[in-house]
Parts: C-alpha cells; sequence; structure tokens
C-alpha cells in the first residue's frame, strides 16, 4: 500500500476496532461444553487448511475436540486485541514468533509453565526453539513449527535465463536482469512492498547482506549507517530497473514463484508447501524450489536468515484451568510425536521437539537439509522482539516505501526511519 493508505487506515483503525468488538460481542457461543478453540492463521490459507485439519482430526482420535476459527495472518494481531476487550477470546491460538513481545502484555495469556510444566517443556525442546515464546522469564507461546526466513531459487526460472545461484550482491542483481530480460512478464526477485507486517523482513535481510543492522540488543538504533543507506540504495535502483515490483505483500510472491514468474523471494522453509499449491504441480513442484545462501556483499562473507517459527498461545478459560484441563490436553497433543511428525512436514516446515527431529520423516528429506546448509547462520528478529515492534514495522516500512516509489531520498528516508525508531524507543523507555 501507499504511505497515504496506510496513514489512511490507520486514521479508520478506530472505526474499525468498534465495529470489530461489536461483530464479536454479537456472536454466538463458539462451543460446546468440553470443546477447545483454536484461532489458526494457516486454517485460513486454503493451501494449508486440510494439513490444519488433519491435526484437529488426529486430537479428535484421541478423544479431544477442538473448534478452529480462520483468521487471515494479517488481521490476527488486531482480531485478538479484539477479543480481548470483548472477552471472547478463543481457547488458544496461533501466533507468530514477532508477535510475542506485544501479545505477551495480555491480562488474560497464560503462563504455559504452570499449565504443563516448565522441566517437561525443557526437556521436550530446544532451548533456542522454546526461547521464542519466552518473554519475561515466562513460556506464553509454545512452539509449533520452526525454521528460518531464507531465499529461495526457483530454478526452472534460473535455467531460462541462462543464469547461475548468485553468491554475491553483484551477482544477484545480474542475475535478476537476466530474468527481466529473458523470463517475460516476471518479476525477477519478489520481496515484500506492501505490507508493514511484511516489509520489514526482506529488507533486514538486505541490511545483514550488506553488513549493517537495524537496531541491536540493547535498543539502539543503527540503520543510518553506511550500510543502511547502501541497502536502501540498492532496492530503491532494482525498484527503478523493474528488478522488483510495487504493491507485493508474501501471498503475492509465492503465488508469483510457484507460477514460475520470479526468480527469488524469502520465505520459512514452508516455501516448498506454497510452491506446490499454486503451481499445480503436488510434490512434482518440489523439483525446482531450491534453498540458497543470501547473496552477501563479497565473496566468503557470512550468509544470514531470520530466526522463525509459530507459537501457540492459550488464553484463560474454563478450557484452561490447569494441567488436566481440555486446553493442557490440546497443548501437549500439538507436542507429541504424532502432531510433530506429520504437522510441520506437511507445510516443509521443521518440528519443534528434539524426538520429532530425529524422526526418518525429518532425517532423510533432503530439502530440509539443503535448507539447513542455505540458512547460514540466522539471526534473531531485531524489530520482533520490541514490545513496540508493531510502531518500528510501520515506520520501516513507510520510509521503505517513500524511498522504492521515489517519493523521498533514499538517503532522506534512512535518516527520518533512525530518527522515527529512536524517538519510538525512547517512548517505549
Amino acid at each position: 500500500m501507499t504511505i497515504q493508505k496506510t496513514s489512511m487506515t490507520r486514521r479508520r483503525f478506530g472505526q474499525l476496532a468498534t465495529a470489530g468488538i461489536a461483530a464479536l460481542t454479537a456472536r454466538p457461543a463458539m462451543a460446546q461444553a468440553g470443546t477447545v478453540s483454536f484461532m489458526s492463521f494457516t486454517y485460513a490459507e486454503e493451501p494449508n487448511k486440510p494439513h490444519v485439519q488433519k491435526l484437529l482430526d488426529g486430537f479428535a482420535a484421541a478423544g479431544g475436540k477442538v473448534e478452529a476459527i480462520g483468521s487471515a495472518w494479517g488481521d490476527m494481531q488486531k482480531n485478538i486485541l479484539l477479543r480481548q476487550r470483548s472477552r471472547t477470546l478463543p481457547t488458544t491460538a496461533q501466533i507468530q514468533e514477532r508477535w510475542m513481545p506485544s501479545l505477551a502484555t495480555l491480562p488474560d495469556i497464560v503462563n504455559l509453565d504452570d499449565i504443563l510444566g516448565r522441566a517437561k517443556l525443557e526437556a521436550a525442546i530446544d532451548p533456542k526453539i522454546l526461547a521464542m515464546g519466552r518473554v519475561n522469564g515466562k513460556t506464553v507461546g509454545l512452539p509449533l513449527i520452526t525454521g528460518s526466513v531464507g531465499m529461495v531459487a526457483n530454478k526452472e526460472v534460473l535455467a531460462k535465463a541462462g543464469v547461475e545461484v548468485p553468491e554475491t550482491l553483484a551477482d544477484f542483481k545480474k542475475a535478476l536482469i537476466a530474468i527481466r530480460d529473458k523470463v517475460p512478464n516476471s518479476v525477477p526477485y519478489a520481496p515484500a512492498t506492501k505490507n508493514v507486517n511484511s516489509i520489514p523482513l526482506d529488507f533486514m535481510i538486505m541490511v545483514w547482506a550488506h553488513g549493517g543492522r537495524i537496531i541491536d540488543e540493547t535498543g539502539k538504533v543503527l540503520i543510518n549507517s553506511d550500510a543502511g543507506r547502501a541497502t536502501l540504495a540498492f532496492m530503491t535502483e532494482l525498484m527503478k530497473d523493474r528488478l522488483i515490483a510495487p504493491e507485493l505483500d508474501r501471498p503475492d510472491s509465492r503465488r508469483l514463484f510457484g507460477q514460475g514468474a520470479c526468480g527469488f523471494y524469502a520465505d520459512p522453509p514452508q516455501a516448498r508447501g506454497f510452491a506446490r499449491a499454486f503451481s499445480g504441480r503436488g510434490e512434482a513442484a518440489d523439483a525446482f524450489v531450491l534453498p540458497i545462501k543470501t547473496p552477501v556483499l563479497k565473496a566468503g562473507d557470512t550468509p544470514h536468515s531470520i530466526q522463525w517459527g509459530h507459537l501457540v498461545s492459550a488464553f484463560k478459560g474454563p478450557m484452561m484451568d490447569g494441567p488436566d484441563s481440555p486446553g493442557a490436553k490440546w497443548l501437549n497433543y500439538l507436542i507429541s510425536d504424532a502432531a510433530q511428525g506429520t504437522f510441520p512436514p506437511s507445510l516443509s516446515a521443521l518440528p519443534v521437539t528434539r524426538s520429532a527431529q530425529a524422526l526418518p520423516v525429518v532425517t532423510k528429506d533432503a530439502f530440509f537439509s539443503n535448507w539447513k546448509v542455505a540458512s547460514g547462520t540466522p539471526l534473531i528478529n531485531e524489530i520482533g522482539i520490541w514490545s513496540n515492534a508493531p510502531e518500528l514495522s510501520t515506520i520501516l516500512s513507510e520510509e521503505f516505501q517513500a524511498a522504492v516509489l521515489g517519493q523521498k531520498p533514499s538517503d532522506a528516508a534512512i535518516a527520518a526511519m533512525a530518527s522515527r525508531m529512536e524517538a519510538s524507543m525512547a517512548k517505549r523507555g
């Protein structure tokens, strides 16, 4: 969306929120006695809905009852906040890892250490994965699937353009030019250029590739640097040369990639599942999905990807009132081998438990092995860890859009991005 549209959306949010609360309050009781509710953005994705249904059916076969509530990924945070206000929260909800710091402040979120047992969780799940759901020492998100956000290449598109997998950013741009010139109606590289929740990931990966940082672990804003300015200038040049496109969000990139109209884009390992769906070729599409190392500034630099995962948070209510409650049984099922050995791999994602990661469905899958190599050194999401992450994401996206759409010089956009982020970080204390 353009900056003007983004601003309009913010001005209208109050009206939308009021209408949304009224609609939620008017909703009839969702579940029968003993039925756990699960709000899920994966359930709202048509290609992936059957995989969630299979998960629900597995729990039903074990004697449980779950009602799924679909909510689009882009609306998920807003819907949870509205339901908190109207006291219509579901029993559980699927959460993106970078939403945890802001959602952890909800009054009704449950500390899963009390429900599942901290020692049990630490025995089952690697500390680095478990850390995605921990805020201020409490486990408020149960890891469901894991992996990283990294670069994938479409081997068939690269073959049509006559290019190899690039190692450096200079080679990357040459490859994009070849795709533009030899693959008609294509978007050579498809980073998000529209959604304020998606743009920061692609920009972050490119900042790291240029040797820079956005915000460090102490909260110091570092984006107004040579690397930051070079990154935005690089992205602006790609737009000018028609090597990236305006008005793209991650779902658009996935569709272009699956349909052979995109050479490169960044996604979690779920990229393979989306390629299968959008190509219409099923598992035959696996042949063109190639995880690659993110191109770097100069040969020999360390490539990076972004730590990534989905979690499940629980909310106070009769279905989640202790270790023996229906909600606790649902959460325990989600980290069982029965669930972890089927659900994450069906999405081309990695299981979160040690035992499931050792299953043949993971260890014998060449795609997972290639992904691990291509991910380089995954780094934590520099924006997502802060409680003011939504505001930081909006600031970054607005200034990014201003530069790539030609509304502001890239250096001026970086300077504004830095000053606005510094003000946001100072406000949060």
